[in-house]
């Protein structure tokens, strides 16, 4: 019996061990204006990992501040833990971009990978009936599974895009959040089309319930695609290059 006790003991002096070695407190911008002035606080370094930016606000504790502009939240965290890339994912660090991490390259980002997504999901893709195929299927998702279906919905949409500029190939930026990932976009020679409109129409629909349909997302990305094609013809040098 005291062989049972001192193992539990054990345990929780364990567990609440690593919880210290890994405790965070986040931080909306407002709460760390309001408490922080960085002209006043000693730089420490930035993260190799996520180049997030570190300041000495306690003797083992740092002010953290991701390198995304419109990033919404900061961090106090340890030194040890900033050190050790420990970094927490936040909600929305929790994208679906993260989730398929691995496929956000050349050789992955793929059909092939993309049919499997579907598979999961016993989603049936068809190419000639994909747009209403897609409309009835994602009301019967969970909030998670649209997640899921992002990524191979983006590809797709993507693809018949493509045809617009055959040319141009997949790029693959990287964002620095706390857990870094790659966005995807269409790049052709110097010009870049990004996606962001197509991104933004996605998450309305996908993770906010916005009632548009997928078909007039790509009616929208393709006729402001259009309106910016002398962009991506093939004739040469183009005046600002």
């Amino acid at each position: 019996m005291k062989n049972i006790l001192l193992a539990f003991i054990f345990i929780i002096l364990k567990t609440n061990i690593m919880i210290a070695q890994n405790n965070f407190k986040v931080l909306t911008k407002k709460e760390e204006q309001a408490n922080y002035n960085l002209r006043d606080l000693k730089f420490y370094k930035m993260s190799s990992y996520n180049e997030s930016l570190a300041y000495y606000i306690k003797k083992d504790n740092l002010l953290v501040q991701p390198n995304v502009p419109a990033a919404e939240h900061s961090l106090i965290m340890s030194i040890t833990d900033f050190d050790s890339n420990k970094f927490p994912l936040l909600p929305e660090n929790d994208t679906p971009y993260y989730r398929y991490r691995e496929l956000m390259n050349k050789e992955s980002f793929s059909k092939e990978e993309m049919l499997k997504i579907f598979n999961k999901l016993n989603f049936n893709y068809n190419e000639e009936t994909f747009y209403p195929d897609a409309e009835k299927f994602v009301k019967t998702l969970s909030l998670d599974d649209r997640k899921k279906f992002f990524i191979p919905v983006l590809y797709f949409i993507g693809e018949d895009l493509h045809k617009l500029c055959p040319n141009a190939e997949w790029n693959f930026n990287i964002l620095y959040y706390f857990q870094p990932f790659y966005e995807v976009g269409l790049y052709y020679e110097k010009r870049n089309f990004s996606f962001y409109d197509l991104n933004l129409l996605l998450e309305d629909k996908l993770l906010n319930n916005k009632n548009i349909t997928f078909k007039s997302i790509y009616q929208k990305i393709e006729k402001k695609l259009i309106k910016d094609k002398e962009l991506w013809r093939d004739f040469g040098n183009i005046k600002g290059d």
